[in-house]
């Protein structure tokens, strides 16, 4: 495996990092000689994913834990620091959205969605920065979406929290890059090989078009060229990925007409069907 020098020693935590997206964010850091903390609440598929990476020469160590609960962020710092390790690199990849109606979830179940997808990156975060501002390094990737942006159908919560994302990231880079400590966001479009979409399109039994969409390895790619450029935003979707994204926030309501044109509406909403069908089978 082929290594960067100029992370060899450097230790990055990723979170959510057993399934999808994560595991691809993970062997992008792996090549580039990232020592990696990777941690999920699935100790199974963490360990299986530690164990590959390690038979190809990267330093892995699997640590399950739930990234909402602050024991278990304490638990994820302990192991990232042991043996005098210091933590360079945060990717706060962690998240998700059961995509249902906002209304007919209990306000229990969206507030866990921005717990997991916002408060959850924020905190540990809290933690970590000290320590970084001290010796002068160290940077955080938080991993966003469009969805916010582009008003995609029945994520309200899920938006919010993937555009409270951002806002935090910026903020924070204006704060602490001058210290050394930097962060960068990158924001996601619809991704086909893994993650929450190609989970959705499995479920439906569809394919996604490989046209509208951007691969997994193109999320792992993006991650490390944050970090290496210290870029402050990077969006991952086909095309002209940053214009579009300009664009919506110019003209909201062309997320509105772009869900119409390309069937987001009546897909979202053939989805909601199909799992209400479900739970009542």
């Amino acid at each position: 495996m082929k290594k960067d020098t100029t992370a060899a020693r450097s230790t990055a935590i990723v979170t959510g990092a057993s399934r999808g997206i994560g595991q691809h964010i993970a062997r992008s850091l792996a090549r580039s000689g990232y020592r990696l903390i990777l941690t999920a609440r699935s100790g199974q598929e963490l360990e299986a994913l530690a164990d590959d990476l390690r038979a190809s020469g990267a330093q892995a160590v699997a640590v399950a834990a739930d990234v909402t609960d602050p024991q278990g962020q304490d638990r994820i710092i302990r192991a990232a620091e042991s043996d005098g390790g210091r933590i360079d690199v945060l990717v706060n990849n962690a998240g998700g959205d059961p995509q249902r109606e906002f209304e007919e979830m209990t306000w229990e179940e969206n507030e866990a969605i921005l717990r997991l997808n916002l408060l959850a990156p924020m905190e540990l975060t809290h933690k970590l920065l000290p320590g970084m501002v001290s010796r002068g390094k160290g940077h955080v990737v938080n991993i966003s979406a469009i969805a916010g942006r582009v008003g995609f159908p029945y994520l309200e919560a899920y938006a919010a929290a993937k555009d409270g994302l951002i806002a935090f990231t910026r903020v924070l880079r204006n704060d602490f890059r001058a210290s050394g400590v930097s962060s960068s966001a990158v924001i996601l479009g619809a991704i086909r090989d893994a993650g929450q979409g190609q989970r959705t399109s499995d479920e439906m039994g569809v394919v996604l078009p490989k046209g509208a969409t951007s691969p997994a390895d193109a999320v792992g790619s993006a991650v490390a060229r944050a970090i290496e450029k210290d870029q402050a935003e990077v969006v991952v979707m086909p095309g002209p990925g940053r214009l579009l994204k300009a664009l919506l926030d110019l003209f909201p309501r062309l997320g509105a007409f772009l869900n119409r044109r390309t069937g987001a509406n009546d897909t979202m909403r053939a989805v909601i069907n199909f799992r209400k069908r479900n739970r009542r089978g």
